[in-house]
């Protein structure tokens, strides 16, 4: 079972990124509790990720992978929907040294986060293969997974997926997208700040239902 989230934080109750950390407690509790082991994955690479998701994630002995968008880490940048640049703000590479060398899996989420179909093959390469290679040469270990953007993909961005030297590479689909379930294309659940607990468990249940026909 692969989880989506993106940020853990107490500071937005409407936010969609944002899960807060006691209801991403009492999500991964409701899980452990079921006997399933979830593959935790976060997306961007935002700050918060080691100041309130790492902590939670450590007690339970999950080990995540966070995929980085790389041209926001280690810079003052921050996502248009966001003010804070401090509660706002990504990761700076010494924190990803700190998070790789401790329990948590490192992969790409491009350079930039874009719509990878709309791309011409040079603009494409580069966000697959050079987003890649930063990270590498960054924490000093492979990158072997890559995540889709905006779950946009076809079979065009999934062959130069394969061509840069990825392993494997999630998505999570846009509503209403059927994808099969494939090393390229690793289907998870969102989870998102707006999703109740029942909803949460509803789309455990889904996911479940889901894994069943594979």
């Amino acid at each position: 079972m692969i989880l989506a989230y993106h940020r853990i934080n107490p500071y937005y109750k409407n936010d969609a990124l944002t899960v807060s950390p006691e209801n991403f407690q009492k999500q991964i509790e409701y899980l452990l509790q079921k006997g399933l082991k979830p593959l935790i994955t976060l997306d961007d690479g935002y700050a918060d990720n080691l100041w309130y998701a790492i902590p939670l994630l450590d007690k339970f002995n999950i080990k995540p992978l966070i995929f980085l968008t790389v041209n926001y880490i280690g810079t003052n940048n921050i996502f248009p929907r966001y003010k804070d640049l401090e509660r706002d703000r990504f990761l700076n590479w010494a924190e990803v040294r700190q998070m790789s060398d401790n329990s948590t899996i490192v992969g790409s989420h491009s350079l930039s986060h874009p719509h990878l179909t709309l791309l011409d093959e040079k603009s494409l390469w580069e966000e697959l293969s050079f987003s890649k290679k930063i990270i590498e040469d960054k924490t000093g270990k492979e990158v072997l997974y890559f995540c889709y953007p905006y779950g946009d993909l076809n079979e065009k961005v999934i062959e130069k997926v394969k061509e840069a030297g990825y392993k494997g590479a999630f998505v999570t689909p846009p509503k209403g997208k059927k994808i099969k379930n494939t090393n390229y294309t690793l289907i998870r659940t969102g989870i998102y700040g707006h999703n109740n607990f029942m909803i949460f468990k509803l789309k455990i249940w889904k996911t479940i239902q889901r894994g069943k026909k594979y």
